[in-house]
């Protein structure tokens, strides 16, 4: 099963229920966004999902451009919200319909795990094409705790529910992987004990 069949399946699956797993993020979601300050900002949110960072990046941006594969995950985005400044579009993120320097700001919450590395690899190329010279890239991903027997613990349990790339991206050097394509790291904030990482990037 190719890459864009067996998201197109998990997200069929993930689509009716996500938004129970997003109650647990709201808090995080709203702390994002302070960081990201949006404000007058044009901002693509890739892998938006249901919609829920894009939706809450709409209320400080000018303009919101949130992008995913799955068409059941936009389908609950769009029932979602109707605001006029905010736009989802079915799209291969590691293939984007944009100008270069199209954005102030790329966001890409808990998207990359989900993708084999090849696909990622391009995600991020095409992330940086479209930003901006003076644009940023904000990344909340998965992490885990820097203690070991926890970490064992938790990776287990985290992927029985998450996808088959989950553990190979979890047990990566996720910041020197995104210090390869020519970003630079300006800040990273754990959450959830260890769990959750959000890092501000610059080229």
């Amino acid at each position: 099963m190719d890459y864009k069949a067996y998201n197109d399946k998990l997200f069929s699956r993930w689509a009716p229920i996500y938004d129970a797993f997003e109650l647990l993020l709201s808090g995080i979601r709203k702390k994002n966004v302070e960081q990201i300050n949006p404000n007058g900002k044009s901002v693509l949110d890739v892998a938006t999902g249901t919609g829920s960072l894009a939706i809450e990046l709409g209320k400080k941006a000018d303009k919101v451009v949130g992008i995913d594969l799955s068409d059941k995950m936009l389908a609950v985005a769009r029932r979602k919200s109707k605001a006029e400044n905010i736009t989802f579009r079915q799209m291969d993120a590691s293939r984007m319909d944009f100008e270069d320097d199209s954005f102030d700001i790329v966001t890409i919450s808990l998207g990359l795990h989900d993708m084999p590395l090849e696909i990622r690899d391009a995600v991020l190329k095409e992330s940086k094409r479209v930003l901006k010279p003076d644009g940023k890239l904000f990344i909340l991903e998965h992490d885990l705790p820097k203690n070991k027997f926890l970490a064992g613990i938790s990776a287990t349990l985290i992927n029985t529910f998450e996808s088959k790339y989950f553990l190979t991206f979890v047990r990566s050097d996720f910041q020197s992987y995104l210090r390869s394509f020519g970003f630079k790291i300006k800040r990273r904030t754990p959450f959830l004990l260890g769990h959750l990482q959000f890092i501000e990037l610059f080229v």
